[in-house]
């Protein structure tokens, strides 16, 4: 009975959890096939129609603000991988003098709000001329995206056997070779969750794309361009946001349940160790 009752109420939250998470969404794609929707109290629109998917592709940059996201979500990913690989590769397996103290102050940088960076951001960005550049937005995302997977990208390095670097070295490899042809390889689900993540941190990223790109409506990555669907140029039209939104939402979808297995491995053994 106990065990009968336990798997009634996990069962129970896993529903009311689902529900929680699902009814937003669905709420957001009614919606989105809703006729002329202008406020935010409209539960179910009383007319349905494809009208707003198709003014996204005829009077609105969507492929053009969806290709400005993907390029920089991409672009973000590439190097965030990279980073996270070789610096956790560094933290797990090389013994240096202040090894620790380099590592917590990468965990440091975390401690800081993002707001209270903005204005040195945007002093760098100016500098630098990467302002309205979506150049400017993959390397800051690299950086905040990076800083953020350390941590739990090292637990899951911790966790394999240093024995195999040292029978590799032994077998006459060098470093680049144990870590392209034996640490990578097998910490592919753990690189499964940097993408991902570093992907949709990127993709989702609003704080500093609004404030960076400020011209050029053209130069918008989506998350910034749907603002304008709600107060800019096309009006309160919330039936327009939200086919945006929807359609906007599928490359991450896709890239999580193309990965899934390897993130759901890379999350649980990554936290077996720290």
């Amino acid at each position: 009975m106990k065990r009968r009752l336990s798997r009634f109420l996990v069962q129970a939250f896993l529903l009311v959890l689902a529900i929680c998470v699902l009814v937003p969404f669905v709420y957001i794609v009614l919606i989105s096939f809703g006729k002329h929707v202008s406020g935010t109290s409209t539960v179910i629109p009383k007319e349905l129609t494809l009208e707003n998917y198709a003014k996204l592709f005829t009077q609105t940059g969507f492929l053009r603000w969806m290709g400005n996201s993907l390029f920089v979500a991409l672009g973000t990913t590439l190097i965030a991988v990279a980073l996270v690989s070789v610096s956790v590769y560094v933290f797990s397996r090389m013994r240096f003098r202040g090894r620790m103290q380099l590592f917590n102050a990468v965990l440091l940088i975390q401690i800081f709000p993002l707001t209270l960076s903005m204005v040195s951001l945007f002093h760098i960005f100016v500098q630098f001329d990467l302002v309205n550049k979506l150049l400017g937005l993959i390397l800051v995302d690299s950086a905040i995206s990076s800083a953020g997977l350390v941590l739990l990208a090292k637990g899951y390095f911790d966790t394999i056997p240093y024995e195999l670097d040292e029978a590799a070295m032994i077998d006459g490899a060098n470093r680049w070779q144990i870590i392209t042809r034996i640490t990578l390889p097998l910490a592919k689900p753990m690189l499964a969750v940097i993408a991902i993540q570093s992907f949709v941190i990127s993709y989702n990223e609003y704080v500093i794309a609004s404030t960076i790109m400020s011209e050029g409506l053209d130069r918008f990555p989506l998350a910034v361009a749907l603002q304008s669907m709600i107060t800019g140029q096309y009006g309160q039209n919330w039936s327009l946001y939200c086919a945006a939104a929807v359609l906007g939402s599928i490359p991450m979808l896709v890239l999580f349940y193309s990965l899934q297995n390897y993130f759901i491995g890379g999350l649980t053994e990554g936290g077996t160790k720290g």
